[in-house]
C-alpha cells in the first residue's frame, strides 16, 4: 500500500508535474496543498472525469457540496438493512421537525421536488381521488400566484402538477388575483429584493385568504438560522436543498412546515404508486444521510466556519495583490446572496490583455481544474466549498496567470 503522501500513476499531479510546480516557484506549503488535492477524486479519474476545486458555490451542475463523514457513514450503514420506506420517512421527518422546532418535515429528492410536492399538497390535500387525478385538475384548484420577478426555471416543478402560474407585481395585484381557484402562493426567497411585494405582505395575503404560502429557499443556507426562521415567519411550507449548504446527499431536499400539508405531500410522494411523486424516489440511504447532515449542521460552530472561510479568501487575495492593475476585495454579498465571505478579483482587461472569462477558462482547463465565477466586474470566488489547503492552489494558479499576462502586456 502506498504511503498517503506518495503519488500513484492515476494521480492528476504526477511526480514530474510536482517537480514542475516546484520549478515554477511554488513554496512547500503549496506543494503540500497540491498533494492533498491529488488524493481526492481518484474514483472519477478512473472514468476519465476530472475532479475539481470548487471556488464557485454549491451549484448542482458542480455536484453541490461535500458530505461530512457522519453523513457518509450513516448512508453506508443504512445500505445494510431493509426497512419500510413510509415508516422511515415519517420517523426521519419527525426527528428533523423536533430538531428544527417546526410542525412537520419530510425528505424529498431535492429542492425542486419540494416545490412540486408543496404544490401538489396545496392542490389535493389528503384527498386520494384528487391525488390520483393530478395533473388533470378539472374542477380542482388550479392556480398558483407568484410575483413576476420571482419566476425562474425551477418553477417548472410547480407546473408539473398542472397548475397555471399567475404573475403579480404589487400587493394590490396579489389581492385581486386571489380567487376560489387559487391553490397556493409561491415565493422565491432570493428574489424578494427584486420585487415590490415583501415577504410579510405575501404571508399576510395567504393567511387572510386561507391559502398555503410556499417559500422556495433552496440555496438559503447559510445562514443556518434560515432552516427554522423562515418557517417561523409564517410560511406554511418551505423547501430547502439537502445537498448544498446543509451538506447532505446531493439528491436530497427538505420540505418543512404545517403538519397537515406535510402529510398531504407524503401522500403525493413515493412510494405511493399512483401519485405524481412516485418517480421522485428517496432511498433509505438518502433519508438517513440527510438526517445525519441536519443533526451535524444544527450543532456546528458556524462562527468558526465564517472565520475559516474568510481566511481562505484573504489568502487568495494576498497572492494576487501587487500585480499591476489587479485588485482583490473580500466582501459579503448583500440582498440575494449568501452572507459569507467571497472574493472579487478584478483588473484592467485591456491593459493586461486578459479577459475575465478567458482567465476562468484557463483555471478550468488547468490541473487541478478550478471553478469560479466570471462576471462583468471581475472574478468572484466563493469560500465555503474549499478544502483547507485548496485556497493555496487557487491563489498560486491565479497569480501565475495574472503575472504571466502582466509580463506580456
Amino acid at each position: 500500500m502506498n504511503h498517503p503522501l506518495q503519488w500513484n500513476r492515476r494521480s492528476f499531479l504526477t511526480r514530474s508535474s510536482l517537480a514542475s510546480l516546484a520549478a515554477a516557484g511554488f513554496r512547500p506549503r503549496y506543494l503540500r496543498a497540491a498533494q492533498l488535492a491529488a488524493q481526492h477524486g481518484d474514483i472519477y479519474r478512473q472514468l476519465g472525469v476530472r475532479p475539481l476545486i470548487n471556488a464557485a458555490g454549491t451549484y448542482t451542475v458542480l455536484s453541490g457540496s461535500l458530505m461530512p463523514e457522519r453523513a457518509r457513514q450513516a448512508m453506508e450503514e443504512a445500505s445494510r438493512s431493509f426497512v419500510r420506506l413510509e415508516e422511515l420517512q415519517r420517523a426521519v421527518g419527525a426527528r428533523i421537525a423536533r430538531l428544527l422546532g417546526v410542525e412537520g418535515a419530510m425528505v424529498t429528492s431535492g429542492a425542486a421536488c419540494s416545490i412540486m410536492l408543496a404544490t401538489a399538497a396545496s392542490v389535493t390535500g389528503a384527498d386520494p381521488e384528487k391525488i390520483r387525478r393530478v395533473p388533470d385538475l378539472t374542477g380542482m384548484k388550479s392556480e398558483v400566484i407568484i410575483p413576476r420577478e420571482h419566476r425562474n426555471g425551477f418553477d417548472h416543478a410547480a407546473r408539473n402538477v398542472g397548475v397555471k402560474l399567475i404573475e403579480v407585481e404589487t400587493p394590490q395585484d396579489l389581492y385581486r388575483a386571489i380567487n376560489p381557484k387559487t391553490a397556493m402562493l409561491y415565493f422565491t426567497n432570493i428574489y424578494e429584493y427584486k420585487g415590490k411585494i415583501k415577504r410579510g405582505e405575501f404571508i399576510a395575503a395567504g393567511k387572510r385568504a386561507g391559502i398555503p404560502v410556499f417559500n422556495d429557499a433552496a440555496a438559503e443556507l447559510p445562514p443556518a438560522t434560515n432552516l427554522s426562521s423562515i418557517v417561523h415567519e409564517g410560511f406554511d411550507l418551505v423547501g430547502f436543498s439537502g445537498g448544498k449548504g446543509m451538506r447532505g446527499p446531493q439528491s436530497s431536499g427538505l420540505l418543512l412546515g404545517r403538519k397537515d400539508l406535510i402529510e398531504a405531500a407524503l401522500l403525493n410522494n413515493n412510494p405511493n404508486e399512483d401519485a405524481i411523486g412516485r418517480p421522485a424516489k428517496v432511498g433509505k440511504e438518502e433519508m438517513m444521510g440527510l438526517l445525519a447532515a441536519v443533526e451535524e449542521y444544527v450543532n456546528r460552530d458556524h462562527d468558526a466556519d465564517l472565520r475559516l472561510w474568510r481566511s481562505f479568501m484573504e489568502s487568495v487575495a494576498g497572492d494576487v495583490r501587487g500585480i499591476p492593475t489587479v485588485t482583490a476585495e473580500v466582501y459579503v454579498p448583500g440582498a440575494g446572496g449568501h452572507p459569507v465571505p467571497y472574493l472579487r478579483v478584478a483588473w484592467d482587461q485591456a491593459r493586461l490583455g486578459l479577459k475575465y472569462a478567458d482567465c476562468a477558462q484557463r483555471l478550468r482547463d488547468g490541473e487541478p481544474s478550478i471553478e469560479l465565477n466570471a462576471g462583468q466586474d471581475g472574478l468572484s470566488l466563493a469560500s465555503y466549498n474549499l478544502y483547507p489547503g485548496e485556497e493555496r492552489i487557487v491563489g498560486l494558479r491565479l497569480r501565475g496567470i495574472l503575472r504571466g499576462a502582466a509580463k506580456q502586456a
